[in-house]
């Protein structure tokens, strides 16, 4: 399984405890909002002000 700039933020922390684990370094308390589960990764970064890139390739390493 990967993670891509359209996988939908609830459906990757469910992937893995280490991709919360990613979202806690970055101070994103996603699992805690109402709304994760309209949010893609790509909209997360682009909110949160995160490298995309960076952000997904952390997030795929702490699946692997």
């Amino acid at each position: 399984m990967k993670i891509t700039a359209k996988t939908n933020g609830a459906d990757a922390l469910r992937m893995s405890k280490s991709v919360a684990e990613v979202f806690n370094s970055y101070n994103l308390h996603c699992a805690k909002c109402k709304g994760i589960g309209g949010e893609s990764i790509e909209k997360i970064a682009f909110n949160s002000g995160l490298d995309l890139k960076t952000f997904l390739d952390d997030l795929n390493r702490a699946l692997n």
